[in-house]
């Protein structure tokens, strides 16, 4: 007999091998799964989760200038993390600090350039009680803070601060009042001076140098009221177009020398102005823009004065 090998069956555990038409009805048959295989199943997830933080490491550690080997993985491996990226992250990590700012003599420094309409005393403080630190002329150029508390202002003033009537500071030079008065002859002529009395005149020789803009300068007249009459007042006549800035520049000028020249009264754009009051009160309407004094300042002098 001659030897004939033995031949071992084939193990089909895919029967689609054999009968390809019932695929869909026979399910395959599996081998037993063994220990080992089923704690390598179940630790693939540990073992890639493991991986990828050695990764993270490794980019960390290469990142910090540290080896790669200490984690096993080559730094090669890693994928590049570009420096722009950690800087950002490492910013996201600190706390914001506050910015503060002293502002302590932000109040004294804040200046703006402001221009008196008329003489000013420098009070120590702002209440007209206070000390007088000294005095300002009409028209000068004072550098004013922001300070204001009620009636005052807080300007610069020799070596410190001072304040000021605040109503008396204008950010025009051209609303500035000049200051100073004038018994010199007016330039304008002396005609208007005819029957005034001397404090009239002296008005009138006072404003002509000061106030070139004047249109003309009404005095003496027989009719109307008794003050014209008298002697005792000027009609200043204004500039059509210039009427209003032009009236309260001379209102104030008249206002800042009441006492020199002994008024009793001012009239401008239907209000009226006395010393005894201090402030300007409205009048009854009158019936036009003349009789209104809308088109001249109307000032007269006490009955008292020479």
């Amino acid at each position: 007999m001659s030897y004939q090998p033995r031949r071992i069956a084939d193990i089909v555990d895919d029967p689609a091998a054999e009968d390809t038409d019932q695929v869909a009805e026979i399910n395959p048959r599996r081998a037993a799964t063994s220990l080992v295989d089923k704690l390598f199943h179940r630790g693939g997830g540990l073992a890639a989760a493991i991986t990828v933080a050695a990764t993270a490491a490794a980019v960390l550690i290469g990142a910090t200038g540290g080896a790669a080997s200490a984690v096993g993985v080559p730094l090669a491996a890693a994928a590049p993390v570009p420096s722009q990226q950690l800087i950002a992250e490492e910013l996201v990590l600190v706390k914001p600090t506050k910015l503060t700012t002293k502002t302590a003599h932000a109040t004294a420094l804040a200046v703006s350039r402001q221009y008196t309409e008329g003489s000013l005393n420098v009070r120590s403080e702002p209440a007209k009680d206070a000390e007088l630190l000294g005095r300002v002329s009409a028209a000068s150029q004072v550098e004013a803070t922001s300070d204001i508390e009620g009636d005052y202002r807080k300007i610069v003033f020799e070596d410190g601060f001072g304040w000021v009537l605040a109503d008396e500071l204008s950010d025009s030079a051209e609303a500035a009042v000049p200051d100073g008065t004038s018994m010199a002859p007016c330039s304008r002529g002396s005609q208007v001076e005819n029957k005034l009395r001397k404090t009239t005149i002296f008005i009138y020789r006072s404003v002509c140098p000061l106030f070139p803009d004047l249109n003309s300068v009404g005095g003496w007249r027989a009719g109307g009221r008794s003050f014209h009459k008298n002697g005792r007042a000027l009609d200043l006549m204004l500039t059509p177009g210039d009427e209003s800035a032009l009236g309260w520049r001379i209102t104030k000028y008249l206002i800042a020398h009441r006492a020199e020249f002994k008024i009793d009264h001012i009239i401008f754009e239907q209000k009226i102005w006395t010393p005894s009051s201090g402030r300007w009160k409205k009048m009854a309407d009158r019936g036009s823009v003349t009789a209104n004094h809308f088109n001249h300042v109307h000032v007269a002098v006490a009955t008292s004065a020479p």
